[in-house]
């Protein structure tokens, strides 16, 4: 791919993100709807379609940071998209970039900084893309184990504890990781170190504030409202 390519792949995967954040933001009102209607039943359907957005917008912002303009080259791009699953592309990603600030093998503060990266992907991407494949599947209650000969009683755990707020939450760090990310790739050694830790705090004040967010608290604030 030339520099053009990979720009106007870019763009083409920009529209594709706006237009699955509009689909996020409808079906939440749907959601939220049906919750006031009291319909369990369509609140549960449109939480597991909601889940199956999340990761569809986590791998199409995967593909826009990815071929952010002036930022991999294209045997870098090619690299990190031939990695085992879309989890190790994203490490592989975050690698690639930090190493354009300096080799964070050899930099405690900067291994630091790849490792919190790394965290965050765990839990907030590789953990939602396998209930995703269990969704996917056709696994909707009960979730099967890999060979398909008996029920993975914690996943189907899992996905039957799925929610519009634990989704919601997995969204808003999605975004500050996007946010980390494109920093690291687009200016690793001066966007980067200005933003790095004021993006990180903002993170930690929002998972300190959503720990107290729960679908019971949600569930009678939009029932209190007028309609």
């Amino acid at each position: 791919m030339t520099n053009q390519e990979i720009y106007d792949l870019y763009v083409l995967q920009s529209r594709n993100v706006r237009q699955l954040k509009k689909v996020q933001k409808n079906l939440i009102k749907d959601i939220n709807f049906y919750i006031k209607k009291n319909d369990e039943f369509q609140v549960e359907i449109k939480t597991k379609l909601l889940a199956l957005l999340y990761c569809a917008i986590s791998e199409a912002q995967f593909i826009q940071i990815l071929h952010t303009p002036n930022g991999f080259s294209f045997t870098e791009i090619t690299q990190i998209k031939n990695q085992r699953s879309i989890t190790e592309s994203w490490k592989s990603m975050i690698d690639l970039a930090m190493n354009k600030v300096g080799d964070w093998n050899n930099n405690v503060d900067l291994l630091g900084r790849r490792n919190r990266l790394h965290d965050i992907i765990k839990i907030y991407i590789e953990e939602p893309q396998g209930l995703r494949n269990k969704i996917a599947h056709g696994q909707w209650i009960h979730a099967l184990n890999n060979k398909n000969t008996k029920e993975n009683e914690e996943i189907t755990i899992k996905i039957n504890s799925l929610n519009v707020v634990t989704i919601t939450i997995w969204a808003r760090v999605h975004q500050y990781l996007a946010t980390i990310i494109r920093d690291l790739v687009q200016s690793p050694q001066i966007g980067h170190h200005n933003n790095y830790w004021v993006n990180l705090v903002e993170l930690d004040n929002f998972l300190q504030e959503s720990n107290s967010w729960s679908m019971e608290k949600r569930r009678q604030r939009i029932q209190n409202k007028k309609i």
